[in-house]
């Protein structure tokens, strides 16, 4: 079983005092108290603590009769909504009722503000709440249990009748994007197994140093799959797409999933590296439930078969269901690595990328972008030439920059000149050519003995 969040704490939580509050949008405690206790009755009995399903059992058995649908009760796990200021903040701008059935206790931790030392108190109400939104309904858990190391934890579920499913993503997905409009601080990357990364919406299309041809088919792609899950679902055809990007390190595979995140509004989703196969598991379930999600696994090549089993992966590729919204992106290095059963099938892979070496032009923009009027045309041409023949990946050409200027600042100069250029380049081409175990002389691309 999945657990969206792990808080040991004191069998008896006490409500800590406030803080000064800062302008941060609805994390307070006054928002939290707002919210109606129900004033009906349930039988309760006693609440099982060793067990999350008997947890669940009990939480149907004692509430379900709160829901207007009693029958075809379904179950939700990793559920992203906390009942915290900022969900009834977003409850109260759309018209969304929360009513406490059962309520335990206000969790309370400091969190600081990504950026900045600053620091300010959260909170969230732990207990079994309905939500309403027009039609929809469905309860929302959020418990104690003993967890497997009998350690205290919280887990979050969901109960909801099957026809309220859509629904229910529907408005969590509305929530999601409440969350990234009113507070930036809140773009994170779900790192199953890992540490989530905050990220901003920063990179366009036009920050890419791809061929034109090759940004134009995955931006359509993207755009594409976007566009047509009405399509998808009226065919009975399910609303995924996968696309493996493949070529040498440094390329821009990495730079393109950062433009896809800056430019749509994805849930994106990867794995820690390292992580095993239980993380993969997480991982499509997280995404199914978030979606529409950007599900990403950086050098698969890399990590099948050696953390991660190649057939549980290639199960849950075929498994994904019909209801989910997941565009699912690889990168790799040496796509030969790969089995043919990866790349051979297009309802697990659709499109296959190459991300070429660039090209003499796109060398010229490059360098043009970072060196600017620093050398005469002459002098790019012949950067140029050197850099096509050693296949510098755009991250070499961009560490060429980074290097002149400290050759030129170990000089005392404000900027390099074309002798401090020189010199990070004979060292750049002495490194590639160590690292892939090739000797070369280097003092053949220049005038003067090379270092």
């Amino acid at each position: 079983m999945a657990k969206t969040k792990r808080i040991p704490v004191p069998a008896e939580v006490s409500i800590p005092a406030m803080t000064k509050p800062i302008n941060k949008k609805g994390l307070t405690k006054e928002l939290l108290n707002g919210i109606k206790v129900s004033e009906r009755s349930f039988s309760f009995g006693d609440r099982p603590k060793d067990s999350f399903n008997s947890l669940m059992d009990w939480t149907q058995f004692v509430f379900v009769e709160a829901l207007s649908s009693k029958s075809n009760i379904i179950r939700l796990i990793n559920n992203s909504i906390i009942i915290d200021g900022q969900f009834t903040s977003f409850a109260k701008e759309n018209g969304i009722s929360i009513e406490c059935l059962y309520r335990d206790s206000i969790i309370s931790w400091k969190e600081n503000i990504i950026g900045s030392d600053e620091s300010y108190e959260k909170f969230f109400m732990q207990g079994v709440f309905l939500i309403k939104s027009g039609d929809i309904e469905f309860i929302h858990a959020a418990l104690f249990h003993k967890g497997a190391s009998y350690e205290d934890e919280i887990s979050f579920f969901v109960l909801l009748p099957e026809e309220n499913y859509e629904g229910y993503i529907s408005l969590r997905n509305q929530f999601d994007d409440w969350v990234q409009k009113t507070n930036r601080d809140n773009l994170f990357i779900r790192v199953i197994h890992g540490d989530d990364i905050p990220y901003t919406k920063e990179m366009s299309w036009d920050d890419l140093f791809l061929p034109v041809e090759l940004k134009t088919e995955i931006k359509s792609m993207v755009e594409g799959f976007l566009s047509s899950k009405d399509w998808y679902l009226q065919n009975k055809i399910p609303w995924k797409r996968g696309a493996i990007l493949y070529g040498t390190a440094g390329l821009g595979k990495t730079s393109l999933i950062k433009a896809i995140m800056s430019q749509y509004d994805f849930k994106p989703v990867s794995i820690a590296p390292g992580a095993n196969t239980d993380a993969l598991y997480e991982a499509f379930l997280y995404a199914e439930e978030n979606s529409p999600s950007l599900l990403f696994f950086e050098d698969l090549d890399s990590m099948l078969d050696r953390t991660i089993d190649t057939s549980s992966f290639l199960n849950l590729m075929d498994g994904v269901s019909s209801k989910n919204g997941l565009l699912i992106i690889a990168t790799a290095n040496n796509i030969k690595a790969l089995k043919s059963s990866i790349t051979d099938r297009p309802s697990r892979f659709d499109r296959k990328f190459e991300f070429p070496l660039p090209t003499p032009e796109m060398i010229d923009i490059y360098l043009h972008k970072w060196f600017g009027s620093m050398m005469n045309e002459k002098k790019y041409k012949e950067i140029i030439k050197i850099a096509e023949r050693e296949e510098f990946s755009y991250a070499y050409l961009k560490e060429l920059y980074i290097s002149a200027f400290y050759e030129a600042l170990a000089g005392n100069r404000k900027l390099p000149n074309e002798r401090d250029i020189d010199a990070a380049m004979r060292r750049l081409i002495k490194d590639k050519n160590v690292l892939s175990g090739n000797r070369i002389k280097i003092d053949r691309y220049f005038g003067e003995k090379g270092e």
